[in-house]
Formats: C-alpha cells, sequence, structure tokens
C-alpha cells in the first residue's frame, strides 16, 4: 500500500480566460482569488453582491505529479477524491474519468491504466453550480434542492450567498497488492454486565492467500483479543468481560477500545490496514406511545440522559478557513459550556473525522441530520442512487462512533408538509408568513410530494441505518410526529414528537408565552443578538457601527431582524442609542429569553427530554442566534447556557410576589445542598432563608415556595429583587436573581465596581467588587479575547466575586495588558444611560 498525495499546489484557471492563479489545495474558487486579491473579502463590508458574479463562471484545477516507474505492479491504483464541490470534470493525462455531482461523496477511480512512468497531469473542472441550479429549477423544491450541495451555500438566514466550488477535502492516489478493505462493521450486544462485538472486515480481493489479522486492545493497551485466519468475510464474535462503558458527558467516563485489522498477502505484506476507535456503550432513542402522544427520550446504557444540546451549521462559509483548531475550539466550548450534545443540521455537509472523534473523547453526544434542509427534492432514478451512496459511504464512515446518539432525515421537511396541508388557523398563519399560499395542497400535489419524501426518508436512508448502524434509532425529520405525515398541526409536534419553535414566527409573540407551553423537545429554539463589537468592527467602519447602516443589514440576513430585537428590547427594557449598549442589550436579552425558556422546560424534565438551542456557532461575522461568533467570542448567551445547563441547576419561577424555587439534577447520583435566598430592597436586606434540601438523580422537583407579598408592594417593587443560591459542600453551584418589574422600571443605581488583576499560575484572577447592586456585569477586554469562569452575573450591594481565565483560554499574554484592556458594562449603565436626558 503506498499513497501520493496530491494535496498543496495546484494551478486554477478560469475557463475562457488565460488568467491563472496558485491555488492551495484543499481550496476553493473564492479561497484562491482572494489569496490573490481578485476579490475583496466577502466578510468586510457589504462585499457579499460584489463577489457574487464570479460564481457564474466555470473554473479547472490542475496540477502535475510524479509516479514511480514500478506504478503498473500493483494490483490497483485508485485516485481518491475525498470532497469535490460539485460539479466536477476529472480528467487525468487528457483522459476523461469522470463526472462527479455531490459534494457529500467520496469518489474513487481506478487509474492504473492511465498513469505513466514519470510526470503526469490531473485536472479538475468545476462547472457553476450557481448558473446549474438557474438552469435546472426543480419542480418540487427550492433552487439549492436540485443539487447534492451545502444548502446554506446559497445563503440563509444566518448565512451569506457564497457558492463556491473547489477541492475541499483530501485527493491523493493510493495502491493496493491483493486486497483492500472496504469497512469495517462493528456491532455490540450488552447482556449480563459483558459486551460482545461482533466484527466484520469488509474488503476487495482479487490475490490468493489473502489472511485477515484481527486485534481488539484495551483503553489502557491491554489486548484483549487476536486471531490470525485466511480471510472470507466472516463475523468474528469478541466477548468482553467487566467492560469499561463510554458515557456522555457527566454520567461516567470515555474509554475508547482500539479495533485493528490487517490483510496479509504471502504470508508477510500487510496489504492494507484499517483502526477504529469505539466506545462500549448503548444510546437508544424512544418514540414510545404515552397519553395524548409519545415520548422523544435519550438514554445511555439504560439511563435516561436530558439531552443538552446546541445546533451545529457550517464551520466557515469559506470551506478552506475551516481547520482542525475550529473544530477543538468548538468541542472545547461545548464542554465548558455544559453541553452533552450537538445536532449536525442537515443544511450543511457532514463535517469531517475529527469531530466525531472529539465528540468521543469529550462524551459530546451527536444528533445526526442528513444533508436535506427547508426543501422538497424531486427526486428520480439517479438522484435516488446518489443519495444511497452518499448516504451508505457517511453511515459507514461514522457509525462506529459512540457518540451518534440518533440519525435524522432531514430538517423540517415533514413540518413544511404539515404546515402545506393543514387546516387549523395558527398553523394557516404560519403557512401565509412563509409562502404566498392561503390554501392547503391539493390531493394531487400532497400525493406527488409525499411520494417524492417517502422514497428518501421513509425507504433510503432508513435502509440504510438499518443495515450499517442498527442499534442506532432513525427518525424521518426533524420535527417529526411519531407517524409519519401524520401531522393536521404544527402544535401535534408539541406533545407528539420534537419542536421547533421562534417566538418571531409566531408573530413576536411574548417569551413569557413559553411557561404555558409543554414539548417533549425542543430540537431548535433560538433568539437573535449581535456579535460583540470588536467583530463587529472587523466587517464594519465606524461610521457604518449602527442597526440600520447598510453594511450592518448585509450583516443582519433575518427578514425584520432588526425589528425584531427592538420590539422586545423596548418591551424590558429600552432601545439605546449608543452602539455599544446596543449589542449588550441585543445579547442579554437573547441570554435571559433562552433562560426563561430551558429553565421553563428543564422544571417539567419529567414530559421535556431536552434542549437543542439554535445555534453554537456562526461561519462568518453576522448578526444570528449563535453563542458563538465567527471568532469563537462568546455571546452572553454562551454564559446564560453554561449557566442554566449546569447539570446541577436552581432556577426560579416568579409570578407577582410568588416565587418558587426549583432544582434540576442530571447527575446520576442524589445531591444533598442548602438553597440559600435573600431578598434586597436597594441595599436593605428584607428577609432572608435557608433550606435544606436532598434532590435526586434525573429529576426536576419544586424545593421552596415564597410568598414575599407582604415585603413586596407598589412601593417598593421597582427597588426590590431577589437574590438566591444552591450551595454543595460549601461551594455555590448554581445562583441568580430575579426582578419584580420588567428591567427599564426598575430604578437602577450607579453599581460603582471595582477591578482587581492578578495571576495564580495557569490563571489569571479577576475580583470584581460593587458598592451596589449590580445586574448583568459583563466583563470584556477591548483588544483580545478571553472565555472568563463566569460573566453577565449579578452582585449584591457590597459583594465581591472573582473570576478565573484560564491561559489556555486567552490569547492575552500578560497580567499589565490584561489590567489595560479590560473593561465592564452592567445593566444599571446601560437603563441609566438610555433614561438620560
Amino acid at each position: 500500500m503506498r499513497r501520493i498525495d496530491l494535496a498543496g499546489k495546484w494551478i486554477m484557471q478560469k475557463l475562457g480566460s488565460s488568467n491563472m492563479y496558485d491555488a492551495v489545495i484543499p481550496g476553493s474558487v473564492a479561497g484562491t482569488l482572494l489569496a490573490h486579491d481578485e476579490i475583496p473579502d466577502p466578510y468586510t463590508g457589504d462585499n457579499e453582491n460584489r463577489v457574487l458574479p464570479v460564481f457564474d463562471d466555470d473554473y479547472a484545477f490542475s496540477r502535475s505529479f510524479i509516479v514511480d516507474a514500478d506504478i503498473q505492479h500493483h494490483d490497483k491504483v485508485l485516485l481518491h477524491c475525498d470532497g469535490l464541490d460539485t460539479l466536477a470534470e476529472i480528467t487525468v493525462n487528457g483522459a476523461m474519468i469522470d463526472k462527479t455531482n455531490n459534494m457529500h461523496r467520496t469518489y474513487v477511480f481506478d487509474v492504473k491504466d492511465i498513469l505513466t512512468a514519470g510526470e503526469n497531469r490531473i485536472e479538475i473542472i468545476f462547472r457553476s453550480p450557481a448558473r446549474y441550479a438557474a438552469e435546472h429549477p426543480s419542480k418540487a423544491g427550492k433552487p439549492f434542492s436540485v443539487l447534492r450541495k451545502a444548502a446554506c451555500m446559497f445563503g440563509w438566514d444566518w448565512g451569506l450567498n457564497l457558492p463556491d466550488s473547489g477541492i475541499w477535502r483530501d485527493i491523493y492516489i493510493e495502491s493496493f497488492d491483493a486486497a483492500k478493505f472496504s469497512h469495517i462493521h462493528i456491532t455490540q450486544q450488552h447482556k449480563h454486565g459483558d459486551v460482545t462485538l461482533s466484527i466484520q472486515p469488509l474488503a476487495e480481493v482479487w490475490g490468493k492467500d489473502i489472511e485477515v489479522s484481527l486485534r481488539v486492545t484495551a483503553p489502557d493497551g491491554r489486548e484483549l483479543y487476536a486471531v490470525r485466519k485466511p480471510f472470507d468475510g466472516s463475523i468474528h464474535d469478541v466477548q468482553i468481560n467487566n467492560p469499561q462503558i463510554w458515557w456522555p458527558v457527566g454520567y461516567g467516563g470515555q474509554p475508547l477500545y482500539a479495533v485493528t485489522a490487517e490483510l496479509i498477502s504471502g504470508g508477510q505484506i500487510v496489504a492494507d490496514r484499517m483502526e477504529k476507535h469505539i466506545g462500549l456503550c448503548t444510546l437508544t432513542h424512544s418514540r414510545a406511545e404515552k397519553e395524548a402522544g409519545s415520548e422523544y427520550a435519550f438514554s445511555a446504557n439504560g439511563v435516561p440522559v436530558w439531552f443538552r444540546g446546541e445546533n451545529l451549521i457550517i464551520d466557515d462559509a469559506l470551506l478552506s478557513r475551516s481547520d482542525d483548531a475550529h473544530w477543538r475550539r468548538l468541542i472545547h466550548t461545548a464542554l465548558k459550556s455544559n453541553l452533552n450534545g450537538i445536532r449536525v443540521w442537515g443544511g450543511a455537509y457532514y463535517p469531517p473525522d475529527i469531530f466525531y472523534q472529539l465528540c468521543d473523547e469529550a462524551g459530546i453526544m451527536v444528533f445526526q441530520d442528513f444533508m436535506f434542509a427547508c426543501s422538497f427534492y424531486q427526486t428520480d432514478e439517479g438522484f435516488c442512487e446518489n443519495v444511497r451512496i452518499e448516504a451508505e459511504q457517511n453511515v459507514q464512515r461514522i457509525c462506529h462512533h459512540p457518540c451518534i446518539a440518533l440519525y435524522c432525515g432531514n430538517n423540517e421537511i415533514d413540518g413544511m408538509f404539515t404546515v402545506a396541508n393543514s387546516t387549523e388557523p395558527g398553523t394557516v398563519a404560519l403557512r401565509r408568513l412563509f409562502t404566498q399560499d392561503h390554501d392547503a395542497l391539493s390531493d394531487n400535489a400532497r400525493q406527488y410530494l409525499w411520494g417524492m419524501y417517502s422514497q428518501i426518508f421513509l425507504d433510503i436512508l432508513p435502509k440504510v441505518c438499518e443495515k450499517w448502524a442498527p442499534s442506532t434509532g432513525y427518525v424521518h425529520s426533524s420535527p417529526s410526529i411519531r407517524i409519519p405525515g401524520g401531522g393536521t398541526s404544527f402544535q401535534d409536534y408539541l406533545s407528539d414528537g420534537d419542536m421547533h419553535y421562534y417566538l418571531q414566527y409566531n408573530g413576536n409573540a411574548p417569551y413569557q408565552r413559553m411557561r404555558v407551553m409543554r414539548s417533549r423537545f425542543m430540537s431548535e429554539v433560538g433568539f437573535q443578538s449581535y456579535p460583540s463589537l470588536k467583530t463587529v468592527a472587523s466587517f464594519a467602519k465606524e461610521r457604518e457601527r449602527r442597526p440600520d447602516s447598510p453594511v450592518m443589514y448585509s450583516h443582519q440576513k433575518c427578514v425584520n431582524g432588526n425589528e425584531t430585537i427592538e420590539e422586545y428590547m423596548a418591551r424590558d427594557y429600552i432601545v439605546p442609542k449608543i452602539f455599544d449598549d446596543y449589542i449588550y442589550l441585543s445579547q442579554l436579552q437573547a441570554g435571559e429569553i433562552m433562560r426563561y425558556t430551558v429553565e421553563h422546560f428543564r422544571r417539567d424534565s419529567e414530559y421535556n427530554r431536552g434542549m437543542i438551542l439554535w445555534q453554537l456557532n456562526d461561519c462568518w461575522p453576522v448578526v444570528s442566534w449563535a453563542g458563538m461568533d465567527y471568532y469563537g467570542r462568546w455571546k452572553a448567551l454562551q454564559y446564560f447556557i453554561k449557566r442554566f445547563y449546569a447539570p446541577l441547576a436552581l432556577s426560579a419561577k416568579e409570578d407577582g410576589a410568588n416565587v418558587e424555587l426549583w432544582c434540576s439534577n442530571e447527575k446520576r447520583e442524589s445531591v444533598q445542598g442548602n438553597v440559600d435566598w435573600q431578598l434586597f430592597e436597594g441595599a436593605q436586606l428584607l428577609d432572608e432563608g435557608k433550606q435544606h434540601i436532598i434532590m435526586p438523580a434525573g429529576k426536576s422537583a419544586l424545593v421552596l415556595e415564597m410568598d414575599l407579598s407582604e415585603k413586596i408592594n407598589t412601593h417598593n417593587r421597582h427597588r426590590a429583587y431577589l437574590s438566591f443560591a444552591l450551595e454543595v459542600g460549601g461551594e455555590t453551584i448554581s445562583s441568580d436573581g430575579v426582578l419584580f418589574v420588567p428591567a427599564k422600571e426598575f430604578d437602577f443605581v450607579l453599581p460603582e465596581l471595582t477591578l482587581t488583576a492578578a495571576e495564580d499560575g495557569e490563571d489569571f484572577l479577576i475580583t470584581v467588587s460593587s458598592r451596589n447592586f449590580a445586574r448583568r456585569i459583563m466583563l470584556d477586554t477591548r483588544e483580545g479575547d478571553c472565555i472568563f469562569s463566569d460573566n453577565w452575573f449579578d452582585l449584591n450591594a457590597g459583594t465581591s466575586r472573582t473570576i478565573r481565565i484560564e491561559k489556555n483560554d486567552t490569547n492575552i499574554k500578560s497580567l499589565a495588558q490584561l489590567k489595560e484592556k479590560l473593561f465592564t458594562n452592567t445593566l444599571n449603565d446601560v437603563i441609566r444611560r438610555g433614561n438620560a436626558k
């Protein structure tokens, strides 16, 4: 087995032009033109529309490479193309190899008879996907649906229109003799505390006397099983006694076993080798019927798991800018934010291997969409076979990973079908919001669309999953109810499946409405906010840094997005004139609305079994629903997520002067602790109390009820606030506070903060002290970036708190630099400035 790596330097040329450009592969048209200053950066200003015309052209990528004279002596010489985006024509030494049309597939071609000793040449022509979509309109769906290409590359309500092309993953030549692996299929049976692995090496064999060597190695390196025998494609059953079980983070460890297989020719030559790392676990998904619906619940090794997740979109709109460091940062953020799951959203692409490896190591469960989103897809024989191969390749690639919790056929297409057919008034209103169609579908249209839907999502994809991932659940869509196509109203998804819900698509409903909702599982819910001022400064000049500037609108892709943000601001806060304060409040209200939402559903955890917020990341600097912006900067939402997704969390349910405190315990063991609370009017303590609690494992419960009506009245309501905390073993685990009026009506005084900074080994320490009550203290740096141990928190009058920055979570190099760049903002200051005459 030998390999010739074709990554690195290529030449790109626009067809019909004599201009040639050095290109780096993996790479793309836009990335190459940008490197040569032929186009402006599409992320800057309003350059997006200036860049779009380049995607109407066709481009060729080419390079030469050297092949040894003995190339013809190998049995197989294969060209591997791990990612061609999307409409590609491959030639080697002038011979047409094939045409491809799916960026989600790996293509392998036998080129033995085409290569020659010495110099060879490969050329790949990429036809314009934008032009193809325009010339081949779908009869059933959106323009992008005619291509197997990331849907969001044609623009989304958080993404720019950048329908790029190129060689976006590895490309190389491999030679084999006698045999090569195609897959190692591994299944597990858990019984009586032991695990039996069924391992089936699958291979192409063209030589004689081929043997297979198979080894299973424990996490500590001990060899548990080893065999060498003639290859016959049979299954090897390996029993593991006293297994080390893999768990989602917070429920146990993440030990990984190694399965190593080799094909041996002639008694000693290793013809091919494959190794997979696996976790011994069962992740199950239940749609069991319940009264008035069905559950939507995950379990790990028989233990119910409340899914604490965020949605993952495309990593970077310029695919060549994505690298391993991006994926490590993303999983690092997930762990620090108390996530135990991520949904890979179906409008993007299947992530690279490193994503799943990191999730295995971190204990992050993956809710894996197939790459279909928000459109009906017109099927024919060629399209369906293309989809089947795509699905089979990707399921085979990832199915051994213990992190895979669920496969999902698509994003929102079943919901689209329900909305298009419903006569229920609320669902009809939703249909009119997104389309011009006032009437439900005709019977013929309904049968036509559901027939095509069924081919892909009820036949092809579930069969692939059943064959290659039989122990992992499959749902045909998100959201979906238990019976495919059975929805009559969008409300059905609340009781009978999972739900996607956005306040703005419900007439900008008050967020307080969330507390009257019950949902089995929320797989999308979110609220928009602006990125940090540092991020805005990366694309907008100072004069453009205001919500209504053309540049800012080019980075706000949601229809009426700013108007929605400001409507909610005006309800609870103010609409600031100062842009820094506008950003602050946009982030704060997104965090508060999601806190209000998630805490409500966690309190109802017997019914609701998880939340996946929209969204984790951005693919360019933009106003969006993300908790972490394009540059990895945490917005307020991500800090709120860290608190309300904590395995052990205390929350308040207030109703006038009546307050309930609830505790949610997602640990596997019960917890004892104390709930402390204080009621203040300004700096004056009105009342206080302490309650000892014992919280059972995996439960949410009401732990304290308070009637504060004797202490809070119309005269002091605008100055009263409740502070509460959960202490376990002398450590504050969870804390927050309640105002009894909207923030715009609260009588904030200047907090009078003081900051001191120090070093403690591998950490910086920031001590924040406040003379007066300070609401939602934001810490940030004017230059450089940090992840703070906590942020956007409260301080009671006369108290202080020390915040930690791990030095590997900041690019600030010295204590002096931190002191110089550190600054704060508070809700007190923002409201007072906004109200100043």
